[in-house]
């Protein structure tokens, strides 16, 4: 313990000497960037450079589809809203996490289930899951907290057992892997912010990732003022899939939408 910092030994890193660099972190790569797009007159959704973003992001989490939209709050509403959960249904989700995750559930008129937390990973703890399922449960959302990771393997098995869906919170773990399968493509719906500490932030924004050409279509039209998907972002997009088949606003929604 003598050798602690904390205890006068000589910390690894002299802030004074050496202070952490100011954070967001830019330089004149992202400057050209910005510009491009002020310069180009294409500051709405669905431009060239979102839609860039969704395939390279899609590609960099392992999955099939990206949807990019205002906040890493909204991308927890609009998974839970394209699951179909709202009145009477419950979620379980760690009660160690940012007031969002069970702000949204609430937001969906369904009820949160705050559960306890593993102590080595601070992370949601499946023993704890099992023990909460009742009747009305409908989905699980475990949380990557401060880099760690759920255990997903666990809570995997949980929801395969009980038919629930998983949504990932990614909001602390882009690019993270479990066992060679990135943050994001492991359950349902993946949701990733980036506010302004996040490990890749745009001062706000957020995104969703999912491998279900259904979900897909639903997270788009959802946050989009409930129009159906278009462009090449989705492969078949314009055939629809299931329900979402219909021409024009086909969902009762908001308007979610990136800048």
């Amino acid at each position: 313990m003598a050798n602690l910092a904390i205890s006068g030994a000589n910390p690894l890193r002299n802030i004074k000497e050496n202070p952490w660099p100011a954070w967001p972190i830019w330089d004149e790569n992202e400057e050209k960037a910005l510009l491009s797009v002020l310069q180009s007159g294409v500051w709405s959704y669905n431009g060239p450079k979102e839609i860039e973003f969704n395939k390279i992001f899609s590609e960099f989490t392992g999955t099939k589809f990206s949807i990019c939209a205002a906040n890493g709050t909204v991308t927890l509403q609009l998974a839970l809203e394209a699951l179909g959960i709202g009145i009477g249904d419950e979620v379980i989700l760690p009660g160690l996490t940012w007031q969002a995750t069970a702000a949204t559930v609430i937001d969906v008129n369904a009820t949160p289930i705050l559960v306890d937390i593993c102590e080595d990973t601070w992370c949601i703890d499946p023993d704890a899951i099992e023990k909460a399922i009742t009747p009305r449960t409908k989905a699980i959302i475990p949380v990557h907290l401060y880099g760690n990771f759920a255990d997903m393997d666990r809570i995997m098995e949980i929801a395969k057992k009980h038919n629930l869906a998983v949504i990932e919170d990614c909001a602390h773990k882009h690019g993270g892997e479990w066992k060679g399968k990135k943050a994001g493509s492991i359950g349902d719906i993946g949701s990733f912010s980036f506010q302004l500490s996040k490990h890749l932030t745009a001062g706000e924004g957020g995104a969703l990732t999912t491998n279900s050409l259904e979900l897909a279509e639903k997270l788009d039209a959802l946050r989009n003022c409930g129009r159906r998907p278009e462009g090449e972002e989705f492969q078949d997009a314009d055939k629809g899939a299931g329900v979402y088949s219909d021409d024009g606003n086909f969902i009762q929604s908001g308007n979610y939408r990136i800048t």
